[in-house]
C-alpha cells in the first residue's frame, strides 16, 4: 500500500511521471523505424556458377561435383543440394538455425577460392547469394509517353530518373527495366569478304582497333600540368562504315562498308514492362537495410512531384508500394489503442463514480430483509396485542 499512498499524497508528481511515460512513448513510436518484414537472415546461401555452351551432365561432372565436394565440410552445414543445367550450375546449402552467416560466407569463400582451380577454364568465377527476405523492391515506378520513344524514354530513365532516385536519403539502389537499349549490329557478308581476300577476325581486329581511347600523356603550361587523351571512339554510325579492315588482292583499301551493311539497331530484349497493358519502362527501387519504408516512400513520391514538373510529357506511376499496406497496418494498430484507451477510461470512470456500487448492494439487502419481517398486528392495548402463541 506504500505505492498507492504515495501516488494519493503526491499527486502532481504522479501525474508528471505519467506525463513523462507518455511522452517517450510518443516519442518512440514516432521514431521507430517501419518495415514490412522483419529483420531475418536466413540460414541459406546459394552457389552460382555459369558453364557457357556445356550440357547438364557436363556441368555436374566438371562444375556441381567439385563444389559439393568442397562445400559440404564446412561447419553448420544441414543439408547440401543442386541443380545442374545446361551452362549453369546452382548448390544450394543449409545451415543449422543461429549460424553465424557472415562467417559462413567466408569459409564458403575459401573453399570456392581452392576448387577454382579444378574448374574448366570457360567456367565463370562461382557466385554466393544470400536469401534476404529484404532485398525485394519497397516501390516499383513505371514511365510511360505517348510523345517520346521507348528507346529515348529508358535511356531517361537511366540518365536521369534513377540517379536522382539514388540520392534520396534512404534508397539503396534504383534498377531499371524493360525498354529498348540501342545496339549497332555490323551484318559481314561472306562472299564480299572472300571476294576481296579478308577475313572475318581482320574485320573484329579493325574495329577494335579503330573504336579505342587512349591516355596521351600529360603538358605543363605555367604552375598547371593538363592530361591529354587520344579520342578514337566512333561518334556516328557512318564512321563505323568508313573504318579500314583491309587490302584486296588488287592493293585496294576495304571499307568495312564494301563487307558488311552496319544497322543502328536495337538489342535483344530481355525483359518487358508492362503498366495499365501499355508498354513501359520499369524502376524498382530498392531501400538501405535499417531505413523507415514509409519516410522513403514519402521521400520518393516528393522526388516524383518535381520529376513530373520537369518532365511533363513523361507520366511517372507508382506500380506498387509497400508504404501503402504499412500504413493501413499501422492505422488499424492506432485504432486498437484508441478504442481501447477509451473503453479503459469509461469503465474506470464508471466504476469510479461515488454510491455507484452502494446503491445496487443496498437495495438488494432491502429486498432480501423484506421477506422476512411482516408488519405488526393491530391490538387492544397502546403497544398492541400479541395473538396465540406469543410469548
Amino acid at each position: 500500500m506504500a505505492l498507492p499512498d504515495l501516488s494519493i499524497r503526491r499527486p502532481v508528481a504522479t501525474a508528471m511521471a505519467f506525463l513523462a511515460i507518455v511522452l517517450l512513448g510518443v516519442i518512440a513510436f514516432t521514431r521507430l523505424p517501419v518495415d514490412l518484414l522483419p529483420d531475418v537472415a536466413f540460414p541459406t546461401l546459394t552457389v552460382w556458377t555459369q558453364y557457357p555452351e556445356a550440357g547438364p551432365s557436363e556441368v555436374e561432372r566438371f562444375v556441381t561435383e567439385p563444389i559439393e565436394r568442397q562445400v559440404s565440410r564446412v561447419p553448420g552445414v544441414r543439408s547440401v543440394s543442386s541443380v545442374s543445367r545446361e551452362g549453369s550450375s546452382q548448390v544450394q546449402l543449409q545451415f543449422l538455425w543461429g549460424t553465424d552467416m557472415d562467417f559462413a560466407t567466408l569459409n564458403i569463400r575459401e573453399r570456392l577460392d581452392n576448387v577454382r582451380y579444378e574448374l574448366p577454364d570457360d567456367a565463370t568465377r562461382p557466385t554466393i547469394l544470400r536469401s534476404d527476405p529484404t532485398s525485394e523492391p519497397v516501390m516499383t515506378l513505371a514511365s510511360t509517353s505517348e510523345s517520346t520513344s521507348l528507346w529515348e524514354l529508358k535511356e531517361l530513365s537511366e540518365n536521369v530518373f534513377k540517379r536522382r532516385l539514388e540520392q534520396i536519403d534512404g534508397v539503396a539502389q534504383a534498377a531499371v527495366a524493360g525498354g529498348l537499349e540501342r545496339e549497332i549490329h555490323v551484318r559481314v557478308d561472306p562472299n564480299r569478304l572472300e571476294a576481296v581476300s579478308v577475313t572475318i577476325d581482320q574485320v573484329s581486329q579493325a574495329l577494335d582497333a579503330a573504336n579505342y581511347s587512349a591516355p596521351g600523356g600529360t603538358i605543363r603550361r605555367g604552375r598547371y600540368r593538363y592530361a591529354l587523351r587520344a579520342l578514337g571512339e566512333f561518334q556516328t554510325v557512318d564512321e563505323i562504315g568508313e573504318t579500314v579492315v583491309g587490302r584486296g588482292s588488287s592493293g585496294s583499301v576495304v571499307l568495312l562498308r564494301d563487307v558488311s551493311t552496319v544497322e543502328d539497331s536495337f538489342a535483344d530484349r530481355e525483359t518487358i514492362a508492362r503498366y495499365n497493358g501499355r508498354e513501359s519502362v520499369g524502376l524498382l527501387i530498392y531501400k538501405e537495410s535499417g531505413s523507415n519504408t514509409v519516410q522513403v516512400a514519402e521521400r520518393i513520391d516528393d522526388t516524383l512531384d518535381l520529376l513530373r514538373e520537369q518532365y511533363p510529357d513523361v507520366e511517372v506511376a507508382i506500380a506498387s508500394s509497400q508504404a501503402g499496406f504499412i500504413r493501413d497496418a499501422i492505422s488499424n494498430v492506432v485504432q486498437a489503442l484508441a478504442f481501447g484507451a477509451i473503453l479503459a477510461f469509461l469503465v474506470l470512470f464508471e466504476s469510479g463514480r461515488p454510491g455507484a456500487g452502494r446503491r445496487n448492494v443496498g437495495g438488494q439487502l432491502d429486498h432480501r430483509v423484506g421477506k422476512h419481517l411482516q408488519a405488526p398486528r393491530a391490538g387492544n392495548g397502546a403497544g398492541g396485542g400479541c395473538g396465540a402463541g406469543c410469548t
